[in-house]
């Protein structure tokens, strides 16, 4: 399974560096991400009592995340 991750990663990373739409919305959701995210992982790292990876996995959940690039791709 992990081989099979990596592979499709590296075919999805050639059409991302390749195709202006694509890195036109590659670029939009690493913005959204970057805005959405940055202060509350700040606070992960900073001020944080859970392990890690769960206030990162919080932090995103409260922000609804995966709603705001759904928007970005059309897909909702």
């Amino acid at each position: 399974m992990s081989e099979a991750r990596k592979a499709l990663r590296a075919a999805v990373r050639g059409a991302w560096d390749t195709d202006p739409n694509l890195i036109a919305i590659q670029d939009e959701l690493t913005k959204k991400g970057y805005n959405l995210l940055h202060d509350g992982y700040k606070e992960c790292v900073t001020k944080g009592t859970k392990p890690i990876k769960q206030c990162y996995r919080d932090v995103a959940s409260a922000k609804k995340l995966s709603e705001e690039y759904r928007s970005i791709w059309g897909a909702k």
